[in-house]
């Protein structure tokens, strides 16, 4: 018998990675054809690029993800969030509406819609070598 994966325990087991900064788990929650569109921004496809791309963030010092609303459909699961980042020492504070379809236990889409203009205003700039 095989394991059952519901979709909507797929993403919280996501957001508590998130929470972990665990980034080798949150990419095994992937799956090779993921599509990952933080919605203000140019989508990515595909495992290795979206893992790319989050292990870039290594400036994230620590993250919180507090989930406000959850709700599932089917293979659909809507999460209204709050994620918090410290960044280079700076809290970042972001409202934000994902979306994610699940299916044989892991995720195959990811959308995030958010304000990208706070998240910018927000987020620390490099400092200089």
């Amino acid at each position: 018998m095989t394991e059952q994966h519901y979709p909507i325990d797929v993403v919280l087991a996501f957001c508590r990675a998130w929470d972990r900064l665990d980034m080798d788990e949150i990419c095994a929650l992937l799956a090779d054809n993921i599509h990952y569109h933080n919605v203000p921004m140019e989508p990515l496809h595909g495992k290795s690029a979206v893992a790319a791309y989050l292990k870039s963030l290594d400036a994230i010092e620590a993250c919180s993800w507090e989930l406000l609303s959850i709700a599932a459909s089917g293979a659909t699961v809507l999460t209204e969030r709050i994620d918090r980042f410290v960044v280079r020492g700076t809290a970042v504070t972001l409202p934000v509406m994902g979306a994610f379809v699940v299916e044989n236990g892991l995720i195959c889409q990811w959308r995030d819609y958010f304000d990208l203009a706070s998240y910018q205003a927000q987020w620390p700039q490099a400092k200089p070598a």
